[in-house]
């Protein structure tokens, strides 16, 4: 049986993003390969990178957009309402994560330009996901209305 996509419970948004991490490593990895010979071209025109490194930066691509994916998956919000219990643990473990990672992208000795906007895309995108919605689905509290008394 095929999980449908208006399902939101915990074991199917784990399908989800299990099922993206090779469709995000393909996706950004061939689109990462056809772009950025043109992008470096235009870029720095006398610069001809080799071919290693055009797929050394496309796997990195790919595996980038992969992450992104599997994390957009897990905390799908298509129909489940925002958390707000537990959101302090959040931003401070998202901020931990950004500058962790900004720290590393960061002494791989890219432009500062590069580094600022890196960190700023992960910042942008952790918190509309994991800050906003969480991982793990909240329960509901029943207001007393809507208690069965059978």
């Amino acid at each position: 049986m095929l999980i449908g996509m208006d399902a939101v419970g915990f074991p199917a948004r784990v399908t989800y993003a299990v099922c993206a991490l090779p469709v995000g490593v393909a996706a950004g990895f061939y689109v990462s390969m056809w772009l950025l010979p043109k992008v470096v071209g235009a870029w720095e025109p006398n610069s001809s990178p080799d071919g290693y490194t055009l797929f050394t930066t496309s796997i990195a691509i790919g595996i980038a957009v992969a992450c992104a994916a599997a994390l957009l998956a897990l905390t799908l919000p298509w129909k489940r309402h925002r958390q707000r219990h537990g959101r302090t643990g959040r931003i401070a473990l998202s901020c931990l994560f950004v500058v962790v990672a900004s720290a590393i992208f960061a002494a791989q000795v890219h432009d500062v330009l590069i580094d600022f906007a890196f960190a700023a895309w992960l910042a942008y995108f952790i918190a509309f996901t994991y800050v906003r919605y969480g991982v793990r689905d909240q329960q509901r509290r029943r207001r007393p209305s809507e208690v069965d008394l059978s």
